[in-house]
């Protein structure tokens, strides 16, 4: 731990927590020409360091907060979650994260978490969730104007999971079977869409600020990003897709991942 005064405060630097990359401060185009409304205008914005998740959150993971802590997520008091099966969505009594949570997929990213589980569990690891320009910036990998994080090569099944059946259980991949993007980020698009901290405005990237946007002040809906394990069309795929979901929907293709950023005080 390195301290340095500043205007007469300490500055504590604190190592970043495991599993986790560093993402340089830098400015990028977020955005894209080629999609929908929600993507336009591209503008430059600036983002401060931080640091990522690796790989979304396991069940592994997710199963040591709920230990330590008793939490009880949004599906286990609603008794009721959706489950995708033979290519359609319904809601399911009794469903929640644990159902697919068994000892043999430990390394699976946890599914059927709402946003406000995601942020419980991000408090909890002294994290927070990603902005939707924190995740895009670490979701290019360094690569300017990219369509994916691998490039602009259209996806196929070695380089992310998605395009896979509907079934009783999740088909989601354990994380890190994939190669990594250039910061050394694993899944970030495909196996599951990642929740953002952000509300959701279509036209949001009209007004944003340039330096480290976090959204509107207030919406209906919250940001996710990245994709799934069921996606079909590759343009989903894209690092600059948005798209948006009600923070208390517990679905089984969305999990999430954290970022942490250095404190002072």
């Amino acid at each position: 731990m390195a301290t340095s005064a500043s205007e007469g405060r300490i500055l504590v630097l604190l190592p970043p927590p495991t599993g986790m990359v560093q993402i340089p401060a830098g400015s990028f185009l977020m955005g894209s020409c080629d999609g929908s409304d929600p993507e336009r205008p591209v503008h430059e914005v600036f983002v401060e360091e931080f640091c990522m998740d690796a790989t979304p959150v396991t069940n592994r993971e997710f199963g040591q907060f709920v230990k330590a802590t008793e939490y009880v997520t949004d599906a286990e008091l609603a008794g009721r979650a959706w489950e995708f099966n033979g290519g359609e969505y319904f809601r399911r009594a009794g469903l929640c994260w644990k159902a697919y949570a068994s000892a043999d997929r430990d390394d699976h990213p946890v599914v059927l978490v709402s946003w406000h589980d995601a942020v419980a569990f991000a408090n909890w690891a002294g994290k927070q969730l990603p902005t939707e320009a924190q995740w895009e910036r670490a979701a290019r990998g360094g690569l300017a104007g990219a369509l994916y994080p691998w490039g602009d090569e259209p996806p196929k099944r070695e380089k992310c999971t998605y395009g896979s059946r509907s079934s009783a259980v999740p088909p989601t991949a354990p994380v890190r079977c994939f190669t990594p993007n250039g910061y050394g980020l694993y899944d970030v698009v495909g196996n599951v869409w990642q929740w953002c901290a952000d509300w959701f405005s279509p036209g949001y990237y009209h007004d944003s600020p340039r330096q480290d946007p976090s959204g509107p002040a207030s919406g209906i809906h919250r940001v996710r990003r990245g994709g799934a394990w069921n996606v079909i069309h590759p343009f989903r795929l894209r690092v600059a897709n948005r798209a948006a979901l009600h923070p208390s929907s517990c679905a089984p293709n969305v999990g999430f991942r954290c970022v942490w950023t250095a404190r002072s005080v």
